[in-house]
């Protein structure tokens, strides 16, 4: 009885119209509030990984470590970049829209190739980045707890980064699954 009442409700209800033109400008990259706010999110973090970039070298005495050190920073701070990139041209093209099962398997393959990413680029900028500043520093009792007490806040950003990855690959999987036992 409440699959007839469910249905029944549905039939009343409503919906918005919207003219053709207007879902269609909803569709274009520009007015995409997802996309917009993805774009805006890599211009400052572009911009500022850029300004860190441009000052390092001097202002963090880039210039006094050894040329591999200097690249490992650079090519880790490169690696958050490039995923920035990667998560705005995988959220401009979600999907097909041809059926709603393949569509989730879709995205589940597609978000655990970007989950890896996400988790991988997170490890390289930090490490990179606790090389570049540890490198050549003469450690005392101090000096090694604060570097511990940072890998113990790091690893712990990593470990929730890990599990909120992995709790929404889980849904989109049992998502998966209930679209598959109601066939």
């Amino acid at each position: 009885m409440e699959l007839e009442d469910l249905k029944s409700e549905w039939k009343t209800v409503k919906t918005i119209s919207k003219e053709e033109t207007a879902l269609l400008l909803m569709l274009q990259e520009n007015r995409h509030p997802v996309l917009k706010k993805i774009r805006r999110q890599i211009q400052i973090e572009v911009s500022a990984w850029i300004a860190f970039l441009l000052v390092y070298f001097s202002m963090f005495d880039g210039d006094k470590k050894p040329f591999w050190v200097n690249y490992i920073l650079i090519f880790s701070f490169l690696l958050p970049i490039l995923h920035s990139l990667y998560g705005y041209f995988y959220n401009k093209y979600v999907t097909d829209g041809s059926n709603v099962k393949v569509a989730l398997e879709l995205l589940y393959n597609r978000l655990k190739k970007y989950a890896f990413i996400a988790v991988f680029s997170r490890v390289a900028l930090i490490s990179g980045f606790l090389l570049f500043f540890a490198y050549s520093i003469d450690f005392t009792i101090s000096k090694f707890l604060i570097l511990l007490f940072l890998g113990i806040v790091f690893s712990f950003q990593l470990f929730v980064l890990f599990r909120l990855w992995k709790k929404r690959l889980k849904q989109i999987y049992q998502d998966i699954q209930m679209i598959s036992e109601t066939k």
